[in-house]
C-alpha cells in the first residue's frame, strides 16, 4: 500500500483562537468525517448541516424532487443561519456540498459567503489536479447509495472545482485519512 502524501495546507488568513471553523467544499471531498475528527480533537461542539436538514426539515433528495433545488438552498442557508446563531463559542461546522455554489452575484452566494466570514472557513480537496480529484469524488459520491449518476456528478464536480478552490481562509488538499488531516489542520491552525 502506497502511503498518502501529507496534507497540503495554504494558509490565506491566520485562525483567530476561538473562531468558528466551516468545513467547504463539494460533497464527496470529506467534510463530515473530517468535522467529526476535528470536532473532537478541538472537544468543540459539531454541526453537520445536511444531517440537521434531514433532522430538522426533509430529507434532502426528496425536499427538492417535491419543491426545487432553489427551494433547497434557500431553506438549507435559513438553517444554516439559525444553527450558528443559536451556538455560543466555537464549533466544527459541516457545510452541504453546493453551500459556496451559487452564483457569484446572487443573494444566495452573498449571505452564505457572510455566515461563512463569520468564522474561519476551511476547503477540502482530494488534490489540486482536477482530472484527480474528478475522479476521486465522483467514485465516493456514486458509492453513497443516493442514486447519484456519474455524468452528472463529473459535470457537477467539475463545475465547483474551480470555485471551491478559491474559497476559504485555508486550502486543505489531502486524501490522506481523517486522523491525519484533523492533526495537520490543528497544527496549522495554532501554528
Amino acid at each position: 500500500m502506497i502511503p498518502n502524501p501529507p496534507p497540503h495546507i495554504d494558509i490565506r488568513r491566520p485562525w483567530r483562537a476561538g473562531e468558528t471553523i466551516f468545513l467547504l467544499g463539494p460533497g464527496g471531498v470529506g467534510k463530515s468525517t473530517l468535522g467529526r475528527v476535528l470536532a473532537g480533537r478541538l472537544n468543540w461542539p459539531l454541526i453537520d448541516l445536511d444531517l440537521e436538514f434531514c433532522e430538522q426539515i426533509a430529507e434532502i433528495g426528496r425536499f427538492i424532487r417535491q419543491t426545487s433545488y432553489a427551494a433547497y438552498r434557500a431553506e438549507n442557508l435559513l438553517l444554516a443561519q439559525r444553527l450558528v446563531a443559536r451556538t455560543e463559542g466555537p464549533l466544527v461546522f459541516v457545510t452541504a456540498s453546493g453551500f459556496l455554489a451559487a452564483e457569484v452575484e446572487s443573494s444566495d452566494y452573498a449571505e452564505a459567503r457572510a455566515l461563512v466570514g463569520t468564522g474561519y472557513g476551511i476547503t477540502l480537496l482530494p488534490s489540486l489536479d482536477i482530472d484527480q480529484a474528478t475522479e476521486l469524488v465522483v467514485e465516493r459520491q456514486l458509492k453513497r447509495g443516493f442514486g447519484l449518476e456519474r455524468e452528472s456528478e463529473t459535470r457537477k464536480f467539475r463545475q465547483r472545482f474551480g470555485r471551491y478552490r478559491g474559497e476559504g481562509d485555508m486550502l486543505v488538499v489531502s486524501s490522506a485519512p481523517a486522523e491525519d488531516v484533523a492533526k495537520a489542520v490543528q497544527a496549522a491552525l495554532t501554528a
